[in-house]
């Protein structure tokens, strides 16, 4: 410590002599030069903290960003999960339910069961996840009251099925008119799981 002590008397003892030697204009100017020089290094370290305060606080921003916005997609997930778990409950209910037996009973309940001349399975597809066939299913002679009694106890159920096609045409015989309808109607269940069987 003393050693340091030595060097600054030494250092402040030539900056005395060497401005003692300059002329009073030379004195003024150099001062003049180290005040500027410090007021530079005083603004630029300013300068410097601000701008780095700013990216700290770009940065803090960017990452609450992305927190609030996985948060967000942790809720959405957490909710289509609790979503497909309910639909899964939903198929898995009526997995053992055929589809054609289904619509015969709907039939009976609004008294047109000779009216529904046949329901057939027509495509099958499976992603892995979900079955979904394809029934294609007519009514003749059916008026207008039947129909949507029909409409109305098929869809009305939670029976996993979807109406993706609807044709309806128009007869008129002894003044009354029929409705002839032919339908494509999905059903779905869920898809086996195989991996165990795959993994033996």
């Amino acid at each position: 410590m003393s050693t340091l002590s030595t060097r600054v008397a030494a250092l402040q003892d030539r900056v005395q002599d060497a401005l003692a030697d300059m002329r009073p204009r030379d004195r003024s100017m150099f001062l003049g030069l180290v005040l500027f020089g410090m007021v530079a290094v005083v603004a630029g370290s300013i300068w410097w903290m601000r701008s780095s305060i700013q990216d700290l606080e770009g940065r803090v921003a960017d990452r609450a960003d992305t927190l609030r916005r996985i948060e967000i997609m942790a809720a959405e997930n957490a909710a289509t999960e609790a979503e497909l778990e309910g639909l899964a409950k939903k198929l898995a209910k009526h997995s053992g339910t055929d589809v054609s037996s289904f619509l015969e009973k709907a039939a009976d309940k609004v008294q047109i069961r000779e009216k529904l001349d046949s329901v057939r399975k027509t495509t099958e597809t499976n992603d892995g996840v979900v079955i979904e066939a394809v029934y294609a299913v007519k009514l003749s002679r059916v008026d207008q009251a039947q129909l949507a009694k029909f409409l109305t106890e098929v869809e009305g159920t939670d029976f996993p099925l979807r109406i993706r096609s609807f044709k309806v045409r128009g007869r008129s015989r002894k003044g009354e008119t029929y409705l002839d309808v032919n339908m494509d109607i999905s059903s779905f269940k869920v898809a086996p799981d195989d991996t165990l069987g795959e993994e033996g």
